[in-house]
């Protein structure tokens, strides 16, 4: 007998036309598959992005150019061309539709990528290249769609996934610091070849009841949203019920590794960007003191209070009263 898994229910994106869903390994694959469908002459891509964010314009020969954000974390300063492409990240899952209408409106005429892998739960646009991460959402080792009105089809392997999954077992049995260069070594291996979503990621995702993790999730921000809002300097866009974690813009230096030290794990994203810019930039403010705090559904609104309360502990700048 395989491993005994809950109801077969259906993925989330199954109620869209299957002519529109492209089913991946990883994000990067998504971004992939789009410009390999577009073939753009240029690629617009912010300098707020994983350093490796241009692979896929590299392996596909397609040149491009980096744009700053705008104070609502929109491009700045592009004129996208019909035969061109910009690639825009629904940053933490915030942005709001005043957003990305601008975005959209910014980039008509011209070929749109959204990288929602912040914000699996956004309502995926017409008319737009819509990248979605399962990976950075759920407990597979694997998994992206690309959705895009009757998106051409191009043939794939399969990827396998099945031998690369032990440590998603194993953090059940131990903890999730204790496998985490396993899950480094699952990371690197993504990403350097293009493949279909596994078998087993796809049976995975048909387990998942999605509506409670997103009533968990909410729930979890909003509970630290009431908590912390005073400090963050962040506007967190309340309404959102896609955010990958709670967005915690506090500037100082070490309160992350102060509140690692007490055991809430928090990335450092894109820590190249500031090397680009001045200190008081935006895209370095950012990448320098913006906490990712932990909403996931392995958590419940108690916990959130728990991180909160450590969270103020280690904090030594003060009160800061914020719009």
């Amino acid at each position: 007998m395989p491993l005994e898994l809950p109801v077969r229910r259906k993925e989330y994106f199954d109620n869209l036309p299957q002519n529109d869903v492209v089913r991946l390994d990883c994000g990067r694959s998504a971004f992939w598959y789009a410009l390999a469908v577009i073939k753009p002459t240029k690629l617009y891509v912010p300098y707020l992005n994983c350093q490796n964010s241009t692979d896929p314009a590299d392996a596909l020969g397609i040149p491009y150019e980096y744009y700053r954000l705008d104070v609502d974390l929109t491009p700045m300063g592009i004129e996208p061309g019909e035969d061109e492409a910009v690639m825009w990240i629904n940053y933490y899952g915030n942005a709001g539709k005043e957003q990305i209408h601008k975005v959209v409106s910014l980039c008509r005429g011209s070929n749109l990528i959204i990288d929602n892998c912040h914000a699996f739960f956004s309502e995926p646009l017409d008319g737009v290249y819509n990248c979605y991460s399962a990976r950075k959402f759920f407990g597979v080792c694997d998994g992206a769609y690309l959705i895009k009105n009757d998106i051409e089809k191009l043939d794939l392997p399969e990827g396998e996934s099945a031998q690369h999954a032990l440590f998603l077992m194993s953090v059940l049995e131990h903890s999730t610091n204790e496998l985490y260069p396993e899950s480094l070594a699952n990371e690197e291996r993504l990403g350097k070849e293009v493949h279909a979503m596994s078998a087993l990621t796809r049976r995975i995702l048909q387990s998942v009841d999605y509506e409670q993790v997103k009533d968990i999730r909410k729930k979890n921000m909003l509970r630290l949203h009431s908590k912390l809002e005073r400090y963050n300097v962040f506007s967190v866009n309340i309404d959102s019920e896609t955010h990958i974690s709670y967005p915690l813009l506090i500037e100082d230096e070490e309160l992350r590794q102060r509140i690692v030290a007490r055991h809430i794990y928090t990335p450092t994203w894109w820590r190249h960007v500031p090397s680009y810019f001045e200190e008081n930039t935006l895209e370095t403010r950012l990448s320098k003191y913006m906490l990712m705090i932990p909403i996931d559904q392995r958590y419940q609104e108690e916990d959130m209070d728990d991180i909160s309360r450590i969270i103020l502990e280690e904090y030594r700048g003060g009160r800061k009263d914020v719009g």
